[in-house]
Order: structure tokens, then sequence, then C-alpha cells
């Protein structure tokens, strides 16, 4: 017997679940709540590069269906990298609603984009810098300073471009209620991104204190209002 709905969280590369716990008290009672870790992650810095990007949309086309079968509605939150499963999902009419932070459909590259993970690499974070700390707070990837350990991550962000790449061509198929939000200072992610997204299925907003990983106490609550909102349209 088929319950009401289910929300998949999908975190983004080197991410980790956790990064979506503040939107945790917005679900309501009675609503299955799933999480995927991606292989790779919440690991070591050699098990991440011993993945891959086919492993991964596996895992999550693997959890919809799963979803799918127990669900009469699943709802998708995901955060960059994890956006590209999402759509792919809504594309292929496996999902019911979206909730997409930072899609990383353009990119361009800021100076904290590489910044912010020496710091973190090496614990030079400061505690009031709240881009490092939040990139730090976000990593689902234990580092450390043996460049063997490294070897293989370079194509697992080859995949990743082409994985954009891909996913580009599926964005106009999205036919579901979806909530995306880009962020003003992303590091990585272009707003030029938001111009892919159909208008009639979409609602698209710009976080004007956000980066990729840090999100403003303010910007956190039209997040969190997105999602009450999205939520309702599924009673």
């Amino acid at each position: 017997m088929h319950q009401s709905t289910a929300i998949l969280f999908v975190h983004g590369i080197l991410g980790k679940p956790d990064f979506f716990n503040f939107l945790l008290p917005e679900v309501p009672a009675g609503v299955h709540v799933r999480f995927i870790t991606l292989k790779g992650h919440c690991a070591s810095a050699s098990e991440f590069g011993r993945a891959s990007m086919r492993e991964w949309k596996t895992q999550v086309a693997e959890a919809v269906g799963e979803l799918r079968a127990s669900f009469s509605r699943v709802l998708i939150v995901a955060h960059s990298m994890g956006t590209l499963f999402a759509i792919r999902q809504a594309a292929e009419g496996n999902v019911d609603g979206m909730l997409l932070l930072n899609p990383p459909l353009a990119l361009h590259l800021s100076s904290r984009l590489f910044t912010n993970p020496l710091k973190v690499l090496f614990n030079r974070v400061r505690p009031d810098d709240v881009w490092a700390t939040a990139a730090r707070d976000a990593c689902g990837v234990a580092t450390d300073l043996n460049p063997l350990h490294y070897l293989r991550w370079p194509a697992r962000y080859a995949e990743l471009f082409a994985e954009i790449h891909r996913t580009r061509p599926q964005v106009s198929r999205i036919a579901v209620p979806t909530e995306v939000f880009y962020s003003a200072y992303d590091e990585m992610v272009s707003a030029r991104s938001a111009a892919l997204f159909p208008a009639a299925a979409t609602s698209l907003a710009t976080l004007g204190q956000s980066g990729h990983y840090y999100y403003s106490p303010a910007d956190k609550q039209k997040i969190c209002e997105a999602f009450r909102s999205l939520l309702k349209k599924f009673g």
C-alpha cells in the first residue's frame, strides 16, 4: 500500500548528507525522509578517487526507484552536483517536485574556489572566515597531505564537467514544481545557469548574501520558506 510523500536529499561532490540539516525542521510529520551518501563520500580521499560518476548516478536512480515503489509522491532536494542527478530524474518523469541549490549548469571561477580548499586542507580556517568555515563543514571527504591519495581526483572532476554538459539539454524537460536558488557570491556556479530553466515549471531566486557552501541566516530562511511552499503543493 502506497504512503504519501517521500523526500530524497542528494548532496554535491565532496559533500555529505548533513548539509541539509537546516531544512529538516520544515519536514511535516508523516513525510518520509531519505538521505543518500554517494560512494566515496564520508570516506577517505583515496576512496573518493576510486568512485565514479556512473556509480553516483546509479545510486540516485535506484534510490528514486525504491521510493516510487512505496510512496505516491517523490521529491528531491539537492545541492550542486546532486542537482544534476535530480534534473535527470525529473526529465525522465520519476519525481514530482524539486528544490535545487546552486545547480552547476554554467560555471565561473573565483579566487575562493582555490583558496578555501587550501585553507581546509592545511587546517588554516579562521573562526571569522565564514566562507572557508562553511566549505570545511560541508566537506564529506577526509583530507590528508599524501598527494598519492588525490591522483584520481582530476578524473572525478572531468566526469562532473561532462555530466554538466549532458544535463543542460535535460533542463527544458522539467515539468514538475521546482524551486531553484542561486547564490550571488557562488565560488564556482554562474547565475547564467538560471536562463536554462523553463519558466512554467520553476521558481528562480537569488541568495544575495551567500556562496556555494555558505548561506546567510536570512538566505537560509528564504530557502526554508520555499521548501515549505513546495511541500504545501503536495498536501
